[in-house]
């Protein structure tokens, strides 16, 4: 009977294998770079394993595995709660504490902004939802994309250890870690977002029920920025909570604002 790291291993050797037309030569970047992302894939957490497996695409993968390597020993206490941990946040007293936070801020923004009110998503950002939106989300393709091109360069540059193989994957890890996504993707790779712990909110300004301003990157300018919605919940926060910070500055997201509960602010 296969283990469960045998099978995850097997999974990630099966979803990289077709990286790369059976045309091209050999020795092409493409044809090199399928094996050396699947070893060093392989070595990974578990859970990243897992994740990229279940990603779409070459780009999108690499993405999320830069994100993965840069973590290094902080992935394991960033990394989204599962289904048992999300259940067992749900009417504890660490989500109590949140929801307080949260109205606190609504009342001021309520009080300060009379006919507006926020709206809050109420439930955790599971894995299956980070992938979902990894999957679809326009800026993750394009950095993907760019990532992608890049990664075939490299590989491609006569200087890449090409012959050598523990030097070929070292060489490519430090790639991946020391590369810059243009553009910066609009949200954090499968399993890191804050979001996955409840650890991020996004605030949306409604009225009526209707959403005025929500989390839109294309909107800031309009909606957020022009309207004035930008500073009238910044306002509302600082005046309401401590336990919120932000907004999230890169990339810049007005609506989106950390969330420190006491127990971490006391360490």
């Amino acid at each position: 009977m296969k283990s469960t790291r045998f099978r995850r291993i097997a999974a990630l050797a099966a979803s990289w294998a077709c990286l790369g037309p059976a045309t091209h030569a050999a020795d092409s970047p493409d044809d090199r770079l399928g094996p050396l992302v699947e070893s060093i894939s392989a070595a990974q957490d578990p859970r990243v394993q897992d994740a990229l497996v279940r990603i779409d695409g070459t780009g999108r993968r690499l993405l999320a595995l830069r994100s993965y390597l840069r973590s290094g020993a902080h992935l394991a206490e960033r990394w989204s709660w599962t289904v048992e941990q999300i259940s067992a946040f749900e009417g504890s007293p660490e989500r109590q504490a949140l929801d307080a936070e949260i109205e606190r801020v609504r009342g001021a923004f309520r009080q300060a902004n009379p006919g507006y009110d926020l709206w809050v998503n109420p439930q955790v950002r599971s894995l299956d939802v980070q992938v979902e939106h990894w999957n679809g989300n326009e800026s993750v393709a394009a950095a993907a994309d760019a990532l992608l091109a890049a990664a075939a360069a490299f590989l491609g540059a006569p200087a890449f250890p090409a012959e050598r193989p523990e030097a070929a994957r070292s060489a490519l890890e430090s790639f991946l870690r020391d590369y810059v996504p243009t553009p910066s993707p609009a949200i954090a790779a499968p399993g890191l977002s804050p979001h996955g712990q409840m650890r991020a909110i996004d605030f949306q300004v409604q009225r009526g029920g209707t959403i005025v301003a929500g989390p839109s990157l294309a909107s800031i300018a309009s909606d957020w920025d022009t309207a004035g919605w930008t500073l009238r919940l910044e306002s509302a926060v600082r005046a309401a909570s401590s336990r919120f910070v932000g907004p999230l500055a890169s990339p810049r997201e007005p609506w989106h604002y950390t969330y420190v509960p006491e127990a971490l602010v006391s360490r």
